[in-house]
């Protein structure tokens, strides 16, 4: 047990204060997100959210995520959260790394089997989980009824 926990506690040590960090700035700027799913949207459906990263500056961009969890996707109405994707998922503890050259898109898949969303108006809110992180993507959305 003391083994499996040198490990975890070195592994977490190397992956801080790594080269990239420097350089996140830079990459932020470059780094946009766009989210898409297939319409209509209806509740009590499946939806799978998809969203895609561009690496629209000069340089490689290095998305660290920290866990197995890609993103997120979250539908608000009035101010209130009324849907995350995440909300009761468990992800892998894994550090691990993607890289972007200059112009290079990358596209993440959130599944969900059951759209828990009431029928209305929504603002669609998707985020990616890395570092550095680009904006989030916002669009206005419909859900319809079954």
């Amino acid at each position: 047990m003391r083994r499996l926990a040198l490990l975890v506690l070195i592994t977490a040590v190397a992956g801080c204060g790594g080269g990239d960090q420097r350089q996140s700035g830079k990459q932020k700027k470059g780094l946009s997100l766009s989210v898409s799913f297939g319409e209509p949207l209806r509740t009590g459906r499946p939806v799978t959210w998809k969203l895609t990263v561009e690496n629209g500056g000069p340089d490689r961009a290095t998305l660290v995520f920290r866990s197995g969890q890609d993103g997120d996707a979250a539908l608000v109405q009035g101010g209130r959260e009324a849907y995350r994707w995440s909300k009761s998922r468990y992800f892998t503890q894994a550090m691990r790394q993607v890289q972007l050259e200059p112009g290079e898109r990358k596209t993440f898949t959130l599944e969900e089997k059951e759209l828990s969303a009431e029928p209305g108006d929504y603002e669609l809110v998707a985020e990616l989980d890395s570092e550095p992180t680009p904006p989030p993507a916002r669009r206005a959305v419909t859900v319809k009824s079954r």
